[in-house]
């Protein structure tokens, strides 16, 4: 066993941590907004090859939304 005495955080040291963990959480609605980007560009090509009805367009369309907004919640969260 091998025991490791950690001091306490300062205050100046929280706000570092905070500053840190706001800039990943920002990186990550970042990427969680270019996916939704690209899956909305890739349903765009289907419709428009007629591979998939205006109706389910708009249903998953919708469903990346509500994706995009759950993700954003658990970043928050």
């Amino acid at each position: 066993m091998l025991r490791i005495p950690v001091p306490a955080l300062s205050e100046q040291r929280r706000k570092e941590l905070v500053k840190v963990a706001k800039k990943h959480g920002e990186e990550c609605k970042i990427a969680v907004r270019k996916a939704r980007h690209d899956a909305i560009d890739m349903l765009t090509e289907l419709k428009e090859s007629g591979d998939i009805s205006e109706d389910r367009w708009i249903g998953e369309r919708k469903k990346s939304e509500d994706s995009v907004t759950e993700a954003s919640h658990a970043v928050d969260g």
